[in-house]
């Protein structure tokens, strides 16, 4: 074992920790950055296609905050956070001047930047990066890399390949945290009086998921277990536009704005019986459509089509290059072909409970990005999940920056680690199970039957971890990550069956209508004398 002590540990190696590290350490404070895999190669910040929604209001543009405000709430279906929608629009217009002074290059067209407008938004306000240097498939790091650059040149102290597995507690206040240490195949223990939570959502939780590996619901499964609240863990959104062959990426729903749009299997046309916005509405209703398209028999191979024929080729050429380079390597011009395309999972409205400095129902613990739940109600707006990762990680690293120092942090015992053993039953069978049965009953369609067995299915497969064999240090983090998918799908399982109607990304075949009399509200999650219980607080207005 090995002790360390900081005045802050940051979890997660993405955009949201690598803000919230690098705003608290400008502030004085010794930070420590730590990652399930490597820092600014890790999360799903390395596979987002790096639009960012900015609010930026002048004469020269057509946006405004209230504007914003309300693509956001219609997006989220009325039930976002008031004070966290406040927050995020305040801190929206500085994001792109922070990016810059971080050596982040954003595009630019002559000497303006580049705006794109994406399905939901009113008007183009969605900035990207330079990525044209890097891979398709991992331009994400246009973003991550400048920001591990600044976060090494100021001394922030980082370790990769080190999971969190547990939350020390002193009192119910943060005292620390338990790590292992891949590499060194070490326990670490942190002494600490104030931990952020940035560790990202859960995605690989479902079988079909466009995150990467280590997105497994670590941010919630470490809050949850500490005791701290969470909120809206029901609401799930599927990316609608996922290409899994003949090359697997995600294609961008920027091209909708331009002009392109759906067909299904016999060639048809069909988003605008579903929505009057057509192939420019948001992402849940694009979804439930393709996915009803395809049970319904007008689907191709379980595959919907996009269709950017229409496109000039100027635009295909001067916004989207990368995208057509990758493609072509698989033989496909859009500009000549239909791009197979189904929905996949993508991103976590809920998450952990903060106010508006970012600070969870736990005393030092605190959390920003996907680990959070509250802004995007129930369902995101596309491009504001980057923009909430940078607004809200300087908001937590500022106020952690704002507590005590690591000085006489109290003595907590770090519990029982699993110990290695023989076992019956594999880790990677059980994983593979778990995601099978959460994208079966608790992905685009659900139901009380569904949901129900999923719950059954969850107990049997934690039933059977206890008979798993673990004879490394790989095994063991594959044992943490395994609980921490089975905590992440009962939340998701308990919202689904709580929340008896459809908003959203959340869609109920026995409640396909939304009930704002009984529902407009959130509900939050807690452990409670360990066991799981749930409680609903109706929307405040603010």
């Amino acid at each position: 074992m090995e002790e360390i002590k900081t005045d802050l540990l940051v979890i997660g190696g993405g955009a949201a920790g690598l803000t919230a590290a690098l705003e608290a350490k400008n502030l004085g404070l010794d930070v420590t950055l730590i990652a399930k895999s490597k820092v600014g190669r890790s999360g799903n910040t390395i596979v987002a296609g790096t639009g960012m929604a900015v609010l930026m209001e002048g004469p020269e543009s057509e946006d405004t905050g209230d504007i914003y405000k309300e693509d956001t709430l219609a997006s989220g279906k009325q039930i976002n956070d008031p004070g966290m929608v406040k927050c995020f629009l305040n801190g929206s217009p500085g994001i792109a001047h922070k990016l810059t002074g971080y050596g982040v290059v954003l595009r630019k067209m002559g000497d303006r930047l580049m705006k794109k407008q994406a399905p939901g938004h009113s008007t183009a306000r969605s900035l990207t990066t330079d990525f044209s240097k890097l891979p398709y498939l991992t331009r994400g790091l246009s973003l991550t890399l400048p920001l591990l650059k600044s976060a090494q040149k100021c001394g922030i102290k980082i370790i990769d390949f080190a999971p969190v597995i547990k939350l020390l507690l002193a009192d119910g206040t943060v005292a620390g945290a338990l790590a292992i240490d891949k590499k060194r195949e070490k326990v670490l223990i942190f002494r600490t009086p104030t931990v952020i939570l940035a560790a990202g959502g859960g995605g690989r939780v479902y079988s079909r998921s466009n995150n990467t590996r280590d997105i497994t619901g670590d941010s919630y499964t470490l809050a949850f277990d500490a005791g701290a609240t969470l909120r809206d863990m029901e609401f799930v959104q599927f990316y609608p536009t996922m290409m899994f062959s003949p090359v697997k990426v995600t294609i961008s729903s920027p091209l909708f704005g331009e002009g392109a749009y759906l067909r299904n299997g016999l060639g048809e046309r069909f988003m605008e019986k579903y929505h009057p916005a057509g192939d420019m509405a948001t992402r849940d209703i694009m979804t439930r459509a393709m996915f009803n398209e395809v049970i319904e028999g007008r689907g191709d191979k379980g595959n919907i089509y996009m269709d950017c024929r229409d496109l000039p080729k100027s635009v295909l050429t001067g916004k989207f290059p990368e995208l057509l380079r990758l493609l072509s390597k698989a033989n496909l011009d859009p500009s000549e072909d239909l791009l197979p395309i189904s929905p996949a999972t993508h991103f976590f409205m809920g998450g952990v409970a903060v106010n508006s400095d970012g600070e969870s129902s736990i005393p030092g613990l605190l959390a920003c990005g996907e680990a959070v739940g509250g802004l995007h109600g129930a369902n995101r707006l596309g491009g504001n999940a980057l923009s909430e990762a940078f607004v809200f990680g300087m908001i937590a690293g500022s106020r952690a920056a704002k507590r005590t120092r690591a000085k006489n942090i109290p003595g907590t015992d770090i519990g029982d680690i699993e110990p290695y053993r023989s076992g019956d039953v594999k880790l990677s069978e059980l994983k593979q199970a778990l995601r099978e049965t959460t994208w079966k009953h608790l992905s685009i369609i659900r139901n009380r039957q569904f949901t129900e067995q999923a719950q059954e299915e969850i107990d049997r497969i934690e039933a059977s971890l206890g008979n798993a064999e673990i004879r490394s240090v790989y095994d063991l983090v594959d044992f943490y990550e395994i609980k921490s998918m089975i905590t992440t799908t009962r939340l998701i399982a308990c919202g689904g069956i709580a929340r008896k109607e459809s908003r959203g990304a959340h869609f109920r075949s026995d409640f396909p209508k939304t009930d704002d009399d009984g529902f407009k509200g959130s509900f939050y999650f807690k452990k409670d004398h360990g066991k799981l219980t749930v409680e609903y607080h109706p929307l405040k207005s603010g």
